[in-house]
């Protein structure tokens, strides 16, 4: 147990030099099921959204897996998010590694505003097992490119603009997928650890931290509560719950607090493809939000 309790606080203390974040890159969730969960993945058992909400969960996957999805974040036109992601299993020993790339855009009139691109290069892998629990380490490495379009101009004519140009940054993440008595995961994300910035004016890129636990009761059914914070902000409290209803079809619920957001979606699996929707309200006077996606996963040995 004391090297349960010595991965723990590391990842929590390298977690508390994050700062306070700029609005760019904003934490919008990848995957419909995590949305419909009430955005709460941290502990959850991995897919292939696992790279973005927890590079940990890789150590636990033993197939392979790729899955997209695409939400217009409150229903605005202007601006889309699409994810493409996957895990890759190594020999047990060594984990998988996962990949993830998130676009997200504003646009208008066909003129792109804003393009913002997030590469990520994950590995997790068991650092340490008995008969009644497991640690799973994850580490993953982002490049992040953000992209401004030109100004229209002062000369009446749509010249003459200003053009911001682009920047890239790299950071790196650090996280924790712990099982116990197989029903019960804790889990850990450290975002940004390395408190990258971009840009002329060294704007700050997201530096969060994430703590989570699920717990399954029965067969088919999932618990999951979790706390994001920034430093210098309130923190936001997550949490939800999955029931396979029938075979291969699951419902979900789920809520979030500051700002107040009510989720459900499901999930429907045929041959090791799945179907997610996630639906969240909009938290105020913002519209709702609809994402879909698809998830395939072939051969292996399940987790």
């Amino acid at each position: 147990m004391t090297r349960i309790r010595t991965a723990i606080l590391l990842t929590f203390a390298l977690g508390l030099v994050a700062g306070t974040a700029w609005g760019a890159f904003p934490n919008l969730s990848v995957s419909p099921r995590s949305r419909a969960m009430g955005d709460a993945a941290v502990a959850v058992p991995g897919d292939a959204f696992a790279p973005y909400h927890n590079p940990a969960l890789l150590g636990a996957m033993r197939r392979p897996t790729i899955g997209t999805s695409y939400v217009r974040p409150y229903g605005l036109d202007f601006h889309d998010l699409f994810y493409l992601g996957g895990a890759i299993p190594l020999p047990t020993k060594y984990g998988a590694i996962g990949y993830g790339l998130r676009l997200y855009g504003s646009s208008y009139q066909d003129v792109d505003l804003e393009k913002e691109t997030t590469f990520t290069l994950a590995h997790g892998l068991p650092i340490y097992s008995d008969l009644h629990s497991t640690i799973n380490f994850g580490y993953a490495l982002n490049l992040y490119r953000l992209e401004f379009g030109p100004t229209v101009g002062t000369d009446g004519q749509g010249t003459g603009g200003f053009d911001p140009g682009n920047d890239v940054a790299f950071s790196l993440d650090a996280a924790l997928y712990i099982t116990l008595h197989e029903r019960t995961h804790l889990g850990v994300l450290t975002k940004n650890l390395t408190n990258s910035q971009i840009g002329q004016d060294n704007e700050e890129l997201p530096q969060r931290i994430h703590g989570g636990i699920s717990y399954e009761p029965y067969v088919g059914v999932i618990t999951t509560f979790e706390i994001e914070s920034e430093l210098g902000q309130p923190a936001m409290y997550h949490g939800g719950v999955e029931m396979e209803v029938v075979s291969n079809f699951r419902t979900r619920f789920g809520i979030q607090a500051q700002p107040a957001k009510l989720m459900f979606g499901f999930g429907y699996a045929v041959t090791g493809l799945t179907i997610d929707y996630g639906f969240s309200t909009g938290g105020g006077v913002l519209d709702t939000s609809h994402q879909f996606g698809l998830t395939y996963s072939w051969g292996g040995t399940g987790e």
